[in-house]
Order: structure tokens, then C-alpha cells, then sequence
């Protein structure tokens, strides 16, 4: 049985970055997202998942990484990555 299907892909626009700790008391960290996914859980939910790239041709859930905690849009005009 599966738990979410991916329905849809899109570029992410610049600026979007996934945020968390590294570990308790660990440095926060800024992961690039790199695509939106929208996906149909097998309850019928559908909900938006950043992707992250890793590498030619790899890209996981940034919601997997440890330490998640949401996802930042971050402007040039803030000092952005």
C-alpha cells in the first residue's frame, strides 16, 4: 500500500530554502529547495513537499532531513544565500 504518490513537479523559484538544527543544539541549516511536489496520500490528502537536489540526477524530501523544522523564503534584499 502506498502512503504518497507525487501527482505534480515544479521548479521552486529562488529564494526557498528548507530550515532546522542539526542535532540537539546543532547549528541550523538552509537547504535549498529545488522543486515543489504536490502528492496524494493513500487517505486522499493531498499536501506540497519541497525536493532538494543531491548529486546528477538525486533528489529527496527536504522534510527527511534531520532536523526539519519548515521551509524560509529568503529575498536578495535580505541578505539571501
Amino acid at each position: 500500500m502506498r502512503e504518497e504518490e507525487i501527482i505534480q513537479v515544479v521548479p521552486a523559484q529562488s529564494g526557498w530554502f528548507a530550515y532546522g538544527r542539526e542535532g540537539e543544539g546543532g547549528a541550523e541549516f538552509l537547504t535549498p529547495v529545488a522543486l515543489w511536489a504536490l502528492v496524494d496520500s493513500s487517505a486522499g490528502v493531498r499536501r506540497v513537499v519541497g525536493l532538494t537536489a543531491h548529486g546528477l540526477g538525486h533528489v529527496s524530501r527536504v522534510e527527511e532531513l534531520e532536523g526539519f523544522a519548515g521551509y524560509r523564503h529568503v529575498s536578495q534584499e535580505e541578505g539571501g544565500v
